[in-house]
């Protein structure tokens, strides 16, 4: 096959560059090929196109609806994922900090008689609430 280099005139045809992914056409002979600078082109011959061009528009013309439907599909699964997601995202979330235990200077379990913090049962009082609502609005 010949080659033929961006605005170089080339006869009638169509042209491919397969390292750049580039097709050009020629309307008549000896215009310019428009393309890329300095990417190489070569005719692909006129039969080949007759042979396999309707079987590339069958395939293309069987394969649309089903690309169409994947495509519509995957969005709606993709919106279903998120809006799950958003709403009971914290079930997944992992609340283990092994580096946190690590770094807790105190040896041993906190002994029985200790005083809790004031500010863990204010905590616990703000949470009792929501947790509650929210078993009744599982069940």
């Amino acid at each position: 096959m010949k080659r033929y280099n961006a605005n170089q005139p080339a006869p009638y045809g169509l042209y491919i560059s397969p390292r750049h992914l580039d097709i050009r056409f020629v309307g008549a002979d000896g215009e310019p090929l428009e393309g890329k600078a300095g990417v190489e082109y070569r005719r692909i011959p006129t039969w080949l196109i007759v042979v396999f061009g309707p079987a590339l528009g069958g395939i293309f013309v069987l394969a649309f609806p089903l690309l169409v439907l994947g495509a519509v599909i995957g969005t709606l699964g993709a919106a279903v994922v998120k809006a799950f997601g958003h709403r009971h995202g914290y079930v997944a979330r992992s609340g283990w900090q092994p580096a946190a235990a690590y770094f807790d200077k105190k040896q041993g379990p906190h002994a029985e008689g200790e005083a809790r913090a004031p500010e863990l049962d204010d905590l616990e009082a703000e949470v009792t609430p929501k947790a509650d609502a929210e078993k009744r609005e599982t069940e």
